[in-house]
């Protein structure tokens, strides 16, 4: 077995070690349970490692190759209702004008500013909707998968 890729963050070399089972290379992720047991420790051990069979070394490059390169990339759909430009950004004042208000001012405006975007091209700001929970995610996979096979 070879290593194909190493990380520190144990989560992303379980996503790396399924890309590739998804894209027909076995391989697997190495640690020994050491980010759970010492996450300290995990740079000093050498983080986690992925690791394929010599057969699927070809292969499992080339996945990576396009992982790197973003190919897997989910295509971006916050949108600016006003413009529709692409370019948003959360609220960057949130936690430090929350953090004011409660400590100093007495009130607390989190849940005001709470899920607040702006769009850098026109400047209109505006509450987006809070992000699904993972049981609605998980639905709407399932409903996707099913129609992906009924076609």
């Amino acid at each position: 077995m070879l290593r194909v890729h190493r990380s520190f963050d144990h989560t992303e070399a379980e996503i790396v070690a399924s890309l590739l089972r998804a894209e027909g290379c076995p391989a697997y992720a190495f640690e020994n349970g050491l980010s759970r047991l010492k996450w300290y420790q995990v740079i000093a051990f050498g983080g986690t490692v992925v690791m394929v069979p010599d057969e699927y070394l070809d292969a499992a490059t080339d996945v990576l190759t396009r992982w790197r390169r973003g190919d897997y990339c989910l295509e971006d759909d916050d949108r600016c209702p006003r413009c529709n430009s692409s370019d948003i950004e959360e609220n960057p004042n949130y936690r430090g004008w929350a953090f004011f208000f409660a400590c100093f001012v007495g009130l607390p405006l989190w849940p005001v500013l709470k899920w607040r975007e702006r769009c850098r091209s026109c400047g209109h700001h505006w509450k987006a909707a809070a992000p699904d929970s993972y049981a609605e995610l998980n639905s709407q996979a399932a409903s996707i998968r099913k129609v992906e096979q009924d076609d």
